[in-house]
């Protein structure tokens, strides 16, 4: 059974559609070897785990992890044979449904099994794949099986996505957790789910069925890694009639444009997925039907990702300590991991989600001046093509710049990995507040939008902004905006026809650039205060830390010093860490302390301190609102919880979009 790999209609779909140039298109067959390559030989006899996947009888595929090294019994290996053929003595768990599928009986027209697996080293991130025909099969005792596979599909594959770790052998005693191998089943338990979100590495199996009398393509399968930062693979629930449906999305990250696997699903939509935790030995099987989501229609279910596979649930099989595998070291996780997306509809309950308005003609947003806030922060003044709603104070706004900067494909980029799935889309805090109209008791349309941005020693976009800022003013370079949300605010919508509600009492902590929800916030109060100047009461406390000449940008909260009402009162204590220029964060502090009035700024070279929000009075009764860089808000959050600050008083901005 020799073929010569041939692009069936489902991949050249979606090479259509992704636009592989005709070139790579004609090119592939070199790439996928009948024959073994002697390399490939060398490097599945060393494995000592296979991803493998093969067909039940309802020809659905399931994959598995085998096991093809113990440190008690010297028959389990690989041994590969120059004819293609592969003899594999393997370890698994007794509720693996590949061994499973091996035991069943076939149609009669359905006489050959085939296989397709991928052979990965998770020490150095090679890995090749393999796929052909099960030449015979046997289950020896429980947990062990042996397989002569014959093999006429090879082809390596690049390092990308692929977590390393070390692996040790560990027998284990399994259990099973959750079983519809044979009964359908539409749900996911909960702790199998929490596997799926575990995880950072996850195999998939497709299939094609070939019609040779008129594709020319033969029947085939394709074992495929998935990889990326936990949480990459994101998983809901549907209810209908009292039945729940559980349905896992694989996000597609930029790879070699063959899209073998998503082209087998728009052919055949069964699928089969393993999602191993090697830290806990479970392991979860997963058979379904899929789909392949594009553009607008993969962006309705996750914003930003432009393709994407839909699994719906049909079977699954759930085993504790099911992996005869142990993890010796510290995760690393590939380079190339873009940012996990999440599903719109997590984005819409944490208040993350766009206010878009499907008849909206495009919106663009054209940079027409800029302020320097301090050396490395600047905020970015944009003028809108129409004006668009306005969300609460603390909002954010989504800027597209791929028209401007978009490179086109990448398959690697040593020196900048981000760059391989980079899609120039930027979410920030909206730094301004629009007026505030006191007849409707809202918030006006903004025809101005502006964000305050730091410089990032790496960051792409935040240097193109503070590089090219003249440029962009001067050509009048128009930037796709996608929109505005409520994220992160300190405002509520008050009943119909009232103004918004606000707590009489906060605490704000805020880190660097992360004052920007709050200036939108201050600036928001003052607005509603003028306008309802005896229904505004509220104290605020701000702690805000702050490296070198950073905290000129408190400079904000002076700013109005001479408009705030009598109901709101501010107290700011500022936290500052010197840096490398001693001079100039000095400077700057004297100017902050002749900026405010003397009660109302304190100013501390020194870093902020439990007693700092111990000592604030009534601090049982405030709402506490944080933002900043990460060490800050796991600092922030560990103080509060010793301080016994209520969680539900808590409110964190997270920056997922």
């Amino acid at each position: 059974m020799v073929q010569i790999h041939k692009s069936h209609k489902g991949e050249l779909l979606l090479q259509e559609r992704r636009n592989t140039p005709k070139e790579l298109i004609d090119s592939i067959p070199q790439y996928i070897h009948a024959e073994m390559p002697q390399q490939h030989a060398e490097f599945f006899a060393d494995l000592s785990y296979l991803p493998l996947a093969t067909l039940d009888r309802h020809d659905r595929p399931w994959v598995s992890i085998l096991v093809t090294r113990s440190e008690n019994d010297p028959s389990i290996g690989i041994k590969v044979s120059a004819d293609n053929r592969m003899d594999v003595v393997a370890e698994t768990n007794p509720y693996d449904p590949f061994v499973r599928s091996l035991t069943q009986e076939r149609e009669p027209d359905n006489e050959m099994r085939l296989f397709a697996g991928v052979g990965i080293d998770f020490n150095n991130r090679r890995r090749n794949k393999i796929a052909g025909a099960i030449g015979a099969s046997s289950v020896e005792e429980v947990g062990k099986i042996s397989l002569r596979l014959v093999s006429d599909q090879h082809l390596g594959n690049c390092p990308k996505y692929i977590t390393m770790r070390t692996l040790t052998y560990e027998k284990r005693t399994a259990e099973l957790a959750h079983e519809s191998f044979d009964a359908h089943t539409s749900a996911l338990p909960d702790n199998a789910k929490a596997v799926v979100n575990r995880a950072s590495t996850v195999f998939l199996a497709t299939k094609h069925i070939g019609d040779e009398g008129t594709s020319g393509t033969q029947s085939d399968m394709g074992v495929n890694h998935r990889g990326g930062t936990p949480g990459f693979a994101r998983i809901y629930d549907e209810a209908s009639e009292g039945q729940i449906t559980t349905y896992l999305v694989l996000p597609d990250h930029s790879g070699n444009r063959f899209y073998q696997s998503l082209g087998n699903i728009e052919t055949d939509p069964q699928v089969g997925l393993v999602f191993p935790d090697f830290t806990t030995g479970e392991v979860l099987y997963v058979t379904g039907s899929a789909e392949n989501l594009l553009d607008d229609d993969a962006e309705t279910l996750i914003p930003r990702v432009r393709i994407l596979t839909r699994i719906k649930v049909t079977g699954a099989v759930f085993v504790k300590d099911g992996l005869n595998l142990r993890l010796m070291s510290q995760e690393q996780f590939s380079p190339y991991n873009p940012p996990v997306k999440h599903l719109r509809r997590e984005l819409q309950q944490m208040g993350h989600a766009l206010v878009t308005d499907e008849n909206e003609a495009p919106v663009t947003a054209t940079l027409v001046s800029t302020n320097t806030l301090s050396d490395s922060i600047r905020t970015f003044n944009f003028e809108l093509s129409e004006p668009i709603s306005a969300p609460l104070p603390g909002g954010f706004g989504v800027f597209d710049f791929s028209g401007l900067l978009d490179a086109g494909y990448r398959h690697m980029s040593e020196t900048n990995p981000q760059l391989v799935n980079e899609d120039y889309v930027r979410t920030w805090t909206i730094s301004n507040t629009p007026s505030f109209d006191a007849e409707s008791n809202a918030f006006g349309a903004a025809n101005q939008v502006n964000v305050t941005v730091k410089r990032k020693a790496g960051g792409l976009m935040s240097n193109v902004l503070h590089n090219n800022a003249h440029k962009l003013i001067t050509d009048g370079l128009p930037i796709d905006f996608k929109g505005i949300g409520t994220g992160f605010t300190c405002f509520s919508q008050g009943d119909e026809g009232a103004p918004p509600n606000i707590p009489s009492k906060m605490l704000w902590i805020a880190g660097g650039v992360g004052i920007t929800p709050f200036m939108a916030m201050w600036d928001g109060i003052l607005e509603l205060a003028n306008a309802h100047p005896q229904r505004t009461p509220t104290e605020i406390v701000l702690l805000f830390s702050g490296r070198g000449d950073d905290i000129k940008v408190l400079e904000h909260f002076a700013t109005h010093s001479g408009t705030i009402s009598a109901q709101v009162k501010l107290r700011v204590a500022a936290f500052q860490s010197l840096g490398n220029d001693p001079l100039t964060a000095r400077s700057a502090g004297d100017d902050l302390r002749q900026a405010f009035p003397e009660d109302v700024l304190r100013l501390e070279e020194r870093r902020v301190q439990n007693d700092d929000i111990q000592s604030i009075s009534e601090l049982d009764a405030r709402e506490v609102y944080m933002c900043g860089p990460d060490a800050l808000m796991i600092w922030s959050e560990a103080a509060l919880t010793e301080l016994d600050v209520e969680v539900v008083r808590r409110h964190r901005e997270s920056f997922i979009f």
